[in-house]
């Protein structure tokens, strides 16, 4: 039997080793000191049994396949919820929505619970949920229902009565049993009290026996004729409600923007068609203002170094090939210095890490006019686009064009500066708020017999920037993984005198683009999937009985960061990643955010467009606002009717615009009805002469005008 100490642990920590462990074959697991600790069990699969000591958080075994939790004492709001097999005992009392959505599996609980017990829940194929509860219930207990038993036990005997106001409302099927007096004002619409029949009896036999052996409580004396059945009135309670099901051209068109897949695509969130339209308006410098809010990396980044995948989402690939969006991005770069779009603030915002998350986020910060520090251990910005990626794919010119608009800004530089847990004390004390951009440099290593002689591949390229190269002349070179920073090793290797380079990787190599074509072309073999048994001076052994000779061999399969500076206030994972809220940037501390690879590996536009987040988040948080994560909603590909398009001379003019109206009126022209007009950018639909014809739908160019069912629009191309 295994044990876990929860105490301390963050949920997703802990939920994490508790998969670990039943990855490694655990059956029964004791978890201590829970406090809190939410989804525990969560979408499990399995038949093993949890012996849980504390409170739990909410959604205890939510969605959950087949174990059994046993809690020794109360937990929180929506135990079971959607759970599909398995059950759940609490020796205590449980929160609101106990069994909400439940469509299978038992959930018994000793003590009271709150509102809403058994919302929702449903019966699927041969599954029926019960959720019996040895106390009380509040108000709208089994409330729209639609399967499954709700046993109110009422152990203590509570009266008046031991269920609250509207209970059943809108039920639709399953029964509730209350146990003591239930008055029909008490009950929702939809509801009606009912005989208890045969085969209720073997039910509520059946099921106080077993929960009786569950909880250790004795039920000795209860009768089934102290129990109240309520269910659902007539076979279709509410029928008249409902219309036959819909043809989706029931819903009438409407105008609006969805997200183009270059956008979508994009980590940075850049909003390329809008950027495009601005310049063929002629409208070039707002163009670059649009730019600078989303990066400041326009050059270095978006026009060099980055892989490109909004160019791989273009839906002009099925025409002629994607538009050439980093070429456009450098073509129209600004001349101007960036803009100071806030008033000047007092707080003083501190940026450990001057990497491209952290210079983006202090880019944004500065903007808005904060006071930002950036602190960084190297003697220059950049980071990793600094110091890892081959001069030959970006030059310290190129990059330096980008760096000194940032560095035209009011940012107070430190550099040449490392920081250690006091000097990170007299930070976090002299600032506002602490933004953690230090990304990941230590080099992971596997350990294999013979593997003392493995160097970094990071460090390997980081020394070629700093004018400290390796001589490879006649040397056979093996790098294990195959990603793209491998194929930049492989490059490298290749341009110091390499006699031969092999990639290796135990799956599916991740490089593409042109570190992958320019590695092959080169030469370099990649080999996969190969699992490494061991190394000797001059060979590497695999576990399939081949060899290859390799006098240097290179790790390339990815970096962690080093956390050692920050407080126990952060917690981290047990990868030792800054852990945050979904969709939020701060960690554990207020005080201390994270962004870029700190928080999770990714591009380096993942690392731009987290730092742009994290500073959007900051700003809103010190503004008293409501921080809003933007969402995206891709445009359906079947939406563009590529048709319209194919002749176009300039680069520019091949961005279709996908998702992003242009104002080219042709659903208003195409009307056969002249349902549509339009006054400036506002679109109206006459709803007396609109036939939902959907014509307007079918010949827009861009996909810019749908259904209101626009997520059922998306579902169907699978978006």
């Amino acid at each position: 039997m295994l044990t876990i100490v929860a105490k301390g642990l963050y949920y997703k920590a802990l939920n994490r080793q508790i998969r670990e462990s039943l990855s490694h074959g655990a059956k029964e697991i004791i978890l201590r000191n829970v406090l809190g600790q939410r989804y525990i069990a969560g979408g499990i699969n399995s038949s093993a049994v949890f012996h849980i000591h504390g409170t739990p958080g909410q959604d205890l075994g939510a969605f959950m396949n087949g174990p059994r939790l046993i809690v020794y004492g109360n937990a929180q709001d929506g135990v079971g919820n959607t759970m599909n097999a398995g059950k759940i005992i609490i020796h205590g009392k449980a929160g609101e929505i106990p069994g909400h959505s439940m469509r299978g599996g038992k959930v018994f609980i000793k003590g009271d619970v709150e509102y809403r017990a058994g919302i929702h829940m449903k019966e699927y194929l041969d599954q029926s949920p019960w959720l019996i509860i040895g106390g009380t219930a509040k108000d709208y207990c089994g409330e729209y229902m639609a399967g499954g038993r709700v046993v109110v036990l009422n152990l203590n005997n509570r009266k008046p009565s031991p269920v609250g106001y509207s209970v059943g409302t809108g039920i639709h099927g399953g029964v509730i049993y209350v146990r003591g007096t239930v008055h029909q004002y008490q009950l929702g619409p939809g509801a009606i009290f009912a005989d208890i029949d045969e085969s209720d009896v073997k039910f509520l036999e059946t099921a106080l026996n077993e929960y009786e052996n569950d909880l250790d409580v004795d039920l000795v004396g209860i009768t089934i004729k102290e129990f109240v059945k309520i269910t659902k009135q007539g076979h279709r309670p509410f029928g008249n409600l409902y219309t036959p099901g819909m043809n989706i051209k029931t819903q009438m068109p409407k105008h609006f923007n969805l997200t183009p897949p270059c956008t979508f695509n994009c980590p940075t969130g850049i909003p390329t068609p809008v950027f495009f339209n601005l310049i063929k308006a002629g409208k070039v410098k707002e163009a670059q203002l649009l730019m600078d809010e989303y990066t400041p990396f326009r050059v270095s980044v978006c026009g060099t170094a980055c892989p490109a995948p909004c160019m791989d989402a273009c839906n002009r690939n099925v025409i002629d090939g994607p538009v050439q969006i980093r070429l456009l991005a450098k073509t129209y770069y600004p001349k101007f210095k960036p803009v100071i779009k806030g008033r000047k603030r007092k707080e003083t915002i501190s940026i450990i890490g001057s990497g491209p998350s952290g210079l983006s986020a202090a880019w944004q910060l500065s903007r808005q006019g904060y006071q930002v520090r950036v602190y960084d251990a190297m003697d220059d910005v950049g980071g990793k686009v600094r110091k890892a990626i081959p001069r030959e794919r970006l030059s310290d010119e190129t990059l330096n064009r980008d760096i000194m608009r940032i560095r035209s800004l009011p940012i107070r530089f430190n550099l040449g500066v490392r920081i250690n847990r006091t000097a990170f004390d007299e930070i976090y004390n002299q600032s506002e708020i602490v933004v953690v951009a230090t990304g990941a440099h230590i080099t992971k290593k596997i350990s294999y017999n013979g593997g003392d002689r493995i160097l970094s591949g990071l460090e390997f390229l980081m020394d070629i920037n700093d004018g400290k190269s390796m001589d490879l002349s006649g040397k056979d070179v093996a790098i294990i993984g195959a990603g793209n920073v491998g194929m930049d090793i492989a490059c490298e290797s290749w341009r110091l005198g390499a006699n031969e380079v092999t990639a290796i990787d135990i799956q599916k190599p991740l490089a593409s683009g042109k570190e992958l074509a320019l590695a092959t072309e080169l030469g370099t073999k990649v080999l996969w999937p190969k699992a490494i048994e061991k190394l000797d001076a001059k060979k590497i052994y695999f576990k399939d009985g081949t060899t290859i000779k390799a006098d240097v061999v290179f790790f390339s399969i990815g970096e962690i960061p080093d956390t050692s500076f920050l407080p126990d206030s952060v917690f981290l994972d047990e990868r030792g990643y800054m852990i945050t809220s979904e969709k939020s940037f701060r960690s554990s501390d207020i005080k201390i955010y994270g962004c870029g690879d700190i928080n999770k590996p990714g591009l380096i536009t993942d690392a731009v467009g987290s730092g742009r987040l994290a500073a959007m988040e900051i700003h809103a948080t010190l503004a008293g606002e409501e921080f809003v994560y933007p969402e995206k909603n891709l445009v359906p590909t079947r939406r563009i009717q590529t048709v319209y398009f194919g002749d176009e001379e300039d680069e520019i003019d091949r961005c279709m615009s996908c998702g992003t109206c242009i104002f080219c009126d042709e659903c208003i022209d195409q009307c056969p009805h002249g349902a549509i007009s339009r006054n400036g950018e506002i679109f109206t639909i006459d709803p007396v002469k609109c036939t939902l014809c959907y014509t307007c739908v079918n010949v827009c160019p861009r996909g810019a005008i749908q259904s209101e069912l626009l997520k059922e629009l998306i579902n169907e191309d699978g978006a």
